[in-house]
């Protein structure tokens, strides 16, 4: 949108910063600020769209708006399983507020969505909220927590589950079962605003606010379900309900031009060590990533994560984050990087980003190139499923120093569907899958292969041994991706892994989206491994 300037912000202690993404009039006139707290679990991916197109208008209007990642979530400070995790989200609230208030501005709103709305109402009287809205809150926490156990994944040897990627132990749990909004002791804030769904009406917790003393207003508006209750592919940005809180936070107060500069890096403990993150942008489209860093750099690549399908830069279940943390610790600079369409990247008639959309190779090729322009000497593209798919193909219109491609899906060709669910991909193509099961058996393709008729896929990686762009595919057991080389190509397959250009490995028993968290460390090696042998 013109007129205005998003730019990523940290804020909060410098030994333990948070990231949120400011959104503030371009004339630095602003004197209102509103910050956005966001759902947790999947429901932050699928609504991240939503919440920056909200971030957005608030900010034609003339607020000053901050989008926060909670501490241990997004790209803030932080991991999941350290203790307190509540008490640190609802810190994370008051942080926020702080850093609006030290940017001069007069009035401050909350605005958040599910357990953000929440977390608005639980913190609004302490951080002095001037306004509250509550879009569609987890009014009881008893109950979010219970669907919560029976959506997610238990984590073996441990009383902790992992809900798309966020992990929440009996600790957390407990204390979230805790939370009531209807059970307040003190008004969040004199003006409330209630946006629920028409089938979870919010009465009591409207009437409760009421008897504190807040000015409640409660409109309820179909569509939410389309952002929050289907995959990130496929969520519809609700323009009803952001149009109404807009409405209802109304025109923000105006003054004298104040321009301040957001804080664009940090340093980030992580695990045992520290290193250092800042917001940058790439190339000339508008390409927004997060630089990570170790503090003493090196001559290792630099290696860029993709957009892993409609997901934004943190990754599926934050895998990004602390795939690239890891990486800076021994000694590899990342990006974080987003697609035009996607995260915090540019391009609106290009909003929500899809998977396999046309622009992203190209998109990929120009930020290899800028980051070699920015210094950055030899370049490694690493993705997931789309991501991998991309990764691989821009190898062939550009040199890039290598690809990490995990659980690529060379038999997907421009043209085909794009599902958002692999299961759902693997349905549609079980013919193929039988018919190709059957030319294994008959060894039909490995006569093919000799006679030099080849599929695209076998064509593919011949290309890249010939370009000798040092390739790992790194699959979860048995997926789609390595049953699809191994059934359709498989005499290829192994003469191109014998080039020594070409890697296969498989992990057990993780998941497609990497979303059994306790299984991330082996894919950590296996990319260390393979780093550490072609750039040692």
């Amino acid at each position: 949108m013109s007129g205005l300037e998003t730019s990523a912000h940290w804020f909060g202690p410098p030994g333990r910063p948070l990231l949120g993404w400011l959104s503030a009039p371009d004339d630095g006139a602003s004197r209102a600020g509103v910050v956005l707290l966001p759902p947790v679990g999947y429901e932050y991916w699928s609504s991240h769209h939503a919440m920056r197109a909200l971030a957005e208008r608030l900010a034609g209007r003339g607020y000053t708006v901050l989008r926060i990642d909670y501490d241990g979530t997004g790209d803030s400070a932080g991991e999941r399983w350290e203790a307190d995790r509540p008490a640190a989200w609802r810190r994370s609230v008051t942080l926020a507020v702080r850093a609006l208030r030290a940017r001069g501005l007069e009035t401050i709103s909350l605005v958040g969505l599910r357990l953000g709305a929440t977390l608005a109402l639980l913190e609004g009287a302490e951080c002095g909220a001037d306004a509250v809205v509550a879009w569609i809150p987890v009014v009881s926490g008893k109950r979010f927590t219970r669907e919560v156990k029976l959506l997610a994944l238990p984590v073996p040897g441990r009383e902790a589950w992992v809900f798309a990627g966020a992990g929440f132990t009996a600790e957390t749990m407990g204390e979230i079962a805790t939370w009531d909004a209807e059970k307040l002791e003190v008004a969040p804030a004199r003006r409330v605003f209630l946006l629920p769904r028409p089938d979870r009406p919010v009465v009591t917790l409207a009437a409760s606010l009421e008897r504190l003393g807040s000015r409640c207003t409660v409109q309820a508006l179909e569509g939410s379900e389309r952002m929050l209750e289907v995959p990130a592919e496929e969520a519809v940005v609700p323009t009803a309900q952001l149009e109404a809180i807009v409405s209802w936070l109304g025109d923000p107060p105006r003054g004298e031009p104040r321009s301040v500069a957001p804080v664009v890096g940090a340093e980030i403990p992580w695990k045992a060590g520290r290193i250092s993150e800042a917001g940058i942008s790439l190339g000339g489209r508008g390409l927004v990533g997060v630089l990570g860093r170790p503090l003493a750099p090196g001559p290792a690549p630099t290696v860029v994560f993709l957009n892993s399908g409609s997901e934004h830069h943190v990754g599926p279940g934050r895998a990004w984050v602390e795939y690239a943390r890891e990486l800076n610790l021994r000694g590899y600079p990342t990006v974080r990087l987003d697609f035009s369409g996607w995260g915090e990247s540019g391009a609106a008639e290009r909003n929500p980003g899809r998977p396999y959309d046309v622009h992203c190779v190209p998109e990929a090729v120009m930020a290899v190139q800028a980051l070699r322009d920015a210094g950055h000497a030899r370049v490694v593209l690493l993705g997931l499923c789309a991501g991998a798919w991309v990764g691989m193909r821009a190898a062939l219109d550009a040199p890039i120093d290598g690809v990490v491609a995990i659980n690529p899906q060379l038999y997907w060709q421009p043209g085909d569907p794009v599902e958002a669910l692999i299961s759902t991909t693997r349905e549609r193509r079980t013919g193929e899958r039988k018919r190709i099961e059957r030319g294994r058996r008959a060894h039909l393709w490995s006569a093919l292969d000799f006679l030099g008729i080849r599929p695209g896929a076998a064509r593919w990686l011949s290309a890249l041994r010939r370009r000798r762009v040092p390739t790992l595919m790194l699959f979860a057991a048995g997926d789609d991706g390595i049953e699809y080389l191994r059934g359709r190509i498989g005499r290829r397959l192994a003469r191109e892994i014998r080039s020594g250009v070409i890697q296969v490995e498989e992990i057990p028993d993780i998941d497609h989206q990497m979303y059994r968290e306790w299984r991330r460390d082996g894919v950590v090696g296996a990319i260390l491994r393979f780093l550490d042998r072609y750039y040692p």
